[in-house]
């Protein structure tokens, strides 16, 4: 391995994929559906959704990333306390990963994460500390609780190779069930799913596209793409909060090699995605981050 942390991640994407469908198999997760949007599609487009809104452990892809990384560590190393900070999916997701596995499970969060995803990490029993203003802020507290306790151990949202190979099956799913995929766009946040994905893409069917789509107001990866390394900024304000982040120095470093572009994409664009989706599919994307793929084809929202 690297020092920046740069290693051949095949191994464990399919050992994570064998994994996930034992999980699978034990109702732990699900195999998401692949859905053709008919509002998306015409014109010899065709345009699939895949519905990781359905997911378990609060409906997002997260869950794939922490059960890989939680089972593999707690098993192997003996933890029997989780710690992570997330502004609300990856801590719900390894809020229910703690609970399936009977562990204890700590997790920080900006003062601002949603009232309803506080409560679903505390559902599945979680202890809650909020702290801080933005992520970077509730990382800082979350670094300074692990540093002093060796037997917590510290779940990152998107700068590990466990979380990124895990979050990777959705690809490999995707080229199951859809292999003509041209493109695959993904909303880019701290970059663990774009970064899985697209390397994953790279070397299994490298003739597919993989995009990443950020909000115009927490531009970070396409100013770190451009700066040659990670850049973080404090002060961000998005309706997908799941997306107020920084770029992990780890899922840096596949981005650059192996994303093809970075999209940006205004909030009224992000708000009308959620409304459409909503209003034409029935589907129910959460906070934005959910909707921001799809958003940036401006002349699909009309």
């Amino acid at each position: 391995m690297s020092v920046a942390g740069f290693i051949d991640l095949m191994p464990l994407i399919q050992e994570a994929w064998d994994f996930i469908r034992r999980m699978e198999s034990l109702g732990y997760v699900i195999r998401t559906p692949l859905y053709r949007s008919e509002f998306l599609s015409g014109n010899g487009l065709n345009v699939y959704l895949k519905l990781e809104n359905l997911q378990r452990g609060g409906g997002s892809f997260k869950v794939r990333g922490g059960v890989f990384f939680a089972v593999h560590r707690y098993m192997r190393e003996g933890y029997e306390h989780f710690l992570t900070v997330s502004t609300g999916n990856h801590a719900v997701a390894l809020a229910y990963v703690a609970n399936v596995l009977r562990v204890k499970a700590t997790v920080v969060v900006p003062e601002t994460t949603p009232k309803s995803k506080v409560e679903d990490m505390e559902r599945h029993g979680a202890e809650v500390i909020k702290y801080g203003r933005s992520y970077v802020e509730a990382e800082k507290k979350a670094l300074e609780i692990v540093s002093g306790n060796p037997r917590i151990k510290l779940v990152h949202t998107f700068n590990d190779h466990y979380i990124i190979a895990g979050h990777a099956t959705i690809g490999l799913e995707i080229l199951e069930d859809l292999p003509s995929v041209d493109a695959v766009l993904i909303p880019l946040g701290g970059g663990a799913l774009p970064a899985g994905v697209s390397y994953l893409m790279r070397h299994v069917k490298p003739g597919v596209k993989v995009y990443g789509v950020q909000p115009e107001s927490a531009p970070f990866y396409v100013l770190s793409l451009k700066e040659g390394r990670p850049v973080v900024l404090n002060d961000i304000r998005t309706i997908a909060d799941g997306l107020a982040s920084r770029p992990g120095e780890i899922p840096f470093e596949y981005i650059r090699r192996y994303l093809n572009d970075v999209f940006l994409v205004n909030e009224e664009d992000i708000m009308r995605a959620i409304y459409l989706l909503l209003k034409y599919e029935h589907v129910v994307a959460e906070g934005g981050a959910g909707a921001i793929a799809i958003a940036h084809n401006k002349w699909r929202l009309t």
